[in-house]
């Protein structure tokens, strides 16, 4: 039933107003926390759900090029408060339907990086699916906080019957004795991390070619320098499309109005910005949805421009697919 003025008030004429109880107050609990992150949008016949693990706070010391005056001046545009303990920037994790395969684009960290994280598999058991349904694993890249809920703390697959999909350079960047040898130790755990979290799948592990499509719709996207082998996914279906961007932006709340400012975590931070620059300008000119794992929870939205500048326009929650 459509609401309007002549419906509204024939259903408020039949309530029954007569005998109504008195209201009694009491004080509840507070929750102090949200329920678990689902979302779901369609592209085309794909069914997309967003599943949130968390949410991580960055602090100006990861964020190279951060200045003061700058940073509170984008919060003030977008009616943001600065937190305590630096930006938060949520985790999440896409779900792709495609009504042939049930598709994880990236999975969470498990609970391998403090008590605001590891949400992850609790989502995906809330939006009505199982990790043994998932067919494929695709990981944007290597890190922690995109393949942490791959592996069980004994080592063991959590997608059971999952293959895993990566690129040549992503996965012999974190399997190359070499290069971890010559990174800081403070580094190395990294690629341990990389290891360990996906050697479970080595007797099912893809590694995908950019520009192709992996599944009918889905193409694998090179946005190198956040990680050598950095991807996203370009969807198509029905003349609908989304990008899913992966790191293309950590901080919503920042990056979007400085662009030129990279992340800590970037294997190559000029790489990882003219890679951003080039992928902002593409979504702004073509007008292509997007979504990522850092964006404001959901993260769908679309992209526009402020002069030098950028914006990020969230879609609307939708009640309906």
């Amino acid at each position: 039933m459509t609401l309007n003025r002549r419906t509204f008030f024939a259903a408020s004429a039949a309530l029954p107003l007569a005998g109504l109880a008195k209201p009694t107050f009491a004080a509840a609990d507070k929750a102090e926390a949200q329920v678990n992150g689902i979302y779901r949008q369609k592209v085309g016949k794909f069914e997309i759900t967003a599943l949130l693990d968390g949410h991580l706070p960055i602090g100006p010391e990861l964020i190279n090029g951060y200045d003061e005056a700058k940073a509170a001046a984008a919060l003030a545009r977008q009616h943001r408060k600065p937190e305590p303990n630096g930006t938060l920037i949520p985790v999440t994790g896409y779900l792709i339907n495609t009504g042939d395969k049930l598709i994880a684009v990236d999975c969470g960290t498990n609970d391998a990086m403090g008590p605001t994280l590891g949400g992850y598999h609790g989502a995906l058991a809330a939006a009505g699916y199982s990790a043994d349904q998932v067919d494929m694993v695709i990981a944007t890249h290597l890190h922690l906080d995109h393949i942490g809920g791959l592996a069980a703390k004994d080592g063991t697959a959590r997608f059971a019957n999952a293959e895993l999909v990566s690129t040549a350079s992503e996965w012999d960047f974190w399997y190359n004795d070499e290069i971890r040898a010559s990174v800081p130790d403070n580094f190395k755990g990294f690629f341990d991390i990389a290891r360990f979290q996906t050697t479970p799948y080595a007797e099912k592990l893809t590694l995908a070619k950019t520009g192709a499509e992996i599944v009918p719709g889905i193409e694998i996207v090179d946005l190198p320098g956040h990680t050598p082998g950095h991807i996203g996914l370009h969807l198509r279906s029905e003349g609908e499309e989304l990008l899913i961007w992966g790191d293309i932006v950590h901080a919503t709340a920042l990056q979007f109005d400085n662009p030129d400012w990279t992340i800590a975590f970037d294997t190559d931070a000029e790489q990882a910005r003219a890679t951003r620059l080039k992928v902002l300008d593409m979504v702004v000119t073509d007008n292509v949805p997007v979504a990522g794992m850092h964006l404001d929870f959901p993260g769908f939205g679309y992209v526009g421009k402020m002069g030098s500048a950028y914006r990020f326009d969230p879609m609307p929650w939708r009640y309906v697919l």
